[in-house]
């Protein structure tokens, strides 16, 4: 079994340099942070990017000052990076310098390097967010007194706060080579065992995650990868018949998407049976007898039911539906989704979203009846209002029309089981899962605030449209909702 490793950016040009690059968005930028992401946007594009400082999470906060460094492998001179990136616009200042393997790391991060038990981090993350939540409530105090003192004292600790959180959030940062480098010897393994011929190829082991949410990301994968060998790929002599290469290919791959990452374990085999699962759920009553047929989002809902599998023989190695309850419940729990995609005799492939980081995250707050709601930006694509002189229906379901594309909608107060209420127009709030879409409609949009996400046990019976708790800048705790659930 090979595993070479790669990039999840574009390969760059044969011979290949490193650079350590630096640019300043101009102070007059109307969105720094924004600038910062397109001119990121086309450094991608050149090559691949990594030991990004500061993470891209900070990028998106009000006190981002519109520094970014980051190494870059590419086969383009400096002359022409420095180009390209000059070309996102608004963009005062560029540095591209050659970088040793390592000197990216080190410059960026100022060259001197000391080993921090995990503990020591993870305790200044959780004393970081405590910060972020006194802010947010000297904040409201100092908006509702109007004391241009306090104000002034507020801003400062608003930047200084900010600052702390992206030094320690990128202290904790990982790249996911920590993850993926654990799979070649299982897969060599388990393939010897099974007879069959795989290849395992890594991409974007650059990219990097808070090691939270990596250290959340073993067991799911675990899963994944093994019944990718075992269940998905072929042996070699079926292979040969169905004429492909006598060696699979399974892929473990990393790209950064905003202020998440997707990791996809993809896998050129048989593919799943549609038609026997479906025929299998059927069975067990866990879809409906008139469904014909199942889609994506069908495919993923029956694996994931709990103890559902389609292997003909119990074996070491767990069935094709065996796990998948396990990974999207570890996956969801993260504040991440999961999806599906497989055809007959070419292949399945599982992406797992996840966001960069699991302590403060950025969210737009919604009221719903008397209640207010958390809803993550990462998964916020607009808002808009619902009319519902305009609205439409996609099959039997309602749907406003949103850039010419129709997006069902999902009516909080209905679904919450609050009393409906006479209104002509209401604030809609368009989340994007992976590229599916559904619009929220809510009462009233609150407003931004950055919040500190609090894991809990979901007490029995709670509706799965929950994916933790926080504690608002008023001192109340308020429910984030679950984009993957909701979409």
């Amino acid at each position: 079994v090979a595993a070479p490793a790669a990039t999840g950016a574009p390969a760059p040009a044969s011979g290949g340099a490193g650079y350590l690059v630096r640019l300043v968005v101009s102070p007059d930028a109307a969105m720094r942070g924004a600038r910062a992401l397109l001119a990121l946007r086309r450094a991608e594009a050149l090559g691949a990017v990594s030991r990004l400082a500061p993470p891209a999470p900070a990028l998106e906060r009000d006190d981002f000052d519109g520094r970014l460094a980051f190494r870059l492998e590419t086969g383009a001179d400096p002359a022409a990076v420095a180009q390209a990136l000059k070309a996102s616009g608004e963009i005062a200042d560029v540095e591209v310098e050659p970088a040793g393997a390592d000197e990216g790391a080190t410059a960026a991060a100022g060259g001197r390097q000391v080993r921090v038990d995990q503990s020591r981090l993870d305790a200044l993350m959780k004393l970081a967010g405590e910060l972020v939540v006194a802010r947010n409530r000297l904040g409201e105090l100092a908006d509702e007194l109007r004391h241009p003192d306090l104000a002034n004292v507020t801003d400062r600790l608003t930047r200084l706060v900010g600052a702390v959180q992206g030094e320690v959030l990128a202290a904790r940062m990982t790249p996911v080579a920590d993850l993926f480098d654990r799979f070649p010897r299982t897969v060599r393994d388990l393939a010897r065992e099974l007879g069959k011929r795989v290849r395992l190829v890594t991409e974007g082991t650059d990219i990097e995650l808070d090691r939270a949410v990596l250290d959340e990301l073993g067991d799911p994968l675990v899963h994944l990868v093994r019944n990718a060998v075992d269940h998905g790929i072929e042996p070699p002599e079926e292979r040969t018949a169905a004429g492909k290469p006598a060696e699979g290919r399974l892929t473990l791959s990393a790209v950064r998407e905003r202020t998440s990452v997707a990791l996809r374990v993809s896998d050129d085999g048989r593919g799943i049976d549609r038609a026997r699962v479906l025929a299998k759920a059927r069975a067990e009553g866990t879809v409906d007898a008139a469904v014909e047929q199942l889609g994506d989002d069908q495919l993923l809902r029956v694996l994931a039911s709990a103890g559902f599998s389609t292997a003909r023989v119990v074996s070491g190695v767990s069935g094709r539906g065996v796990g998948v309850d396990v990974v999207v419940a570890r996956v969801r729990a993260l504040g991440g989704s999961v999806q599906v995609a497989s055809e007959l005799g070419q292949g399945t492939t599982w992406t797992l979203r996840v966001p960069l980081t699991l302590a403060v995250v950025r969210a737009l707050l919604a009221r719903v009846a008397d209640a207010r709601y958390v809803v993550p930006l990462a998964y916020v694509a607009e808002t808009v209002a619902f009319d519902p002189a305009r609205a439409t229906a996609i099959g039997d379901r309602e749907a406003i029309v949103v850039h010419g594309r129709p997006v069902p909608t999902v009516h909080l107060r209905a679904l919450f089981g609050a009393p409906a209420e006479a209104a002509d127009r209401r604030p809609t709030v368009v989340l994007d899962v992976g590229g599916r879409r559904v619009a929220l409609v809510v009462d009233q949009l609150l407003g931004q605030q950055e919040i500190v996400v609090e894991p809990f046990d979901a007490p029995r019976g709670m509706p799965p449209w929950f994916g933790g708790a926080t504690i608002l800048a008023d001192g109340t705790p308020a429910l984030i909702l679950d984009a993957a659930a909701l979409v």
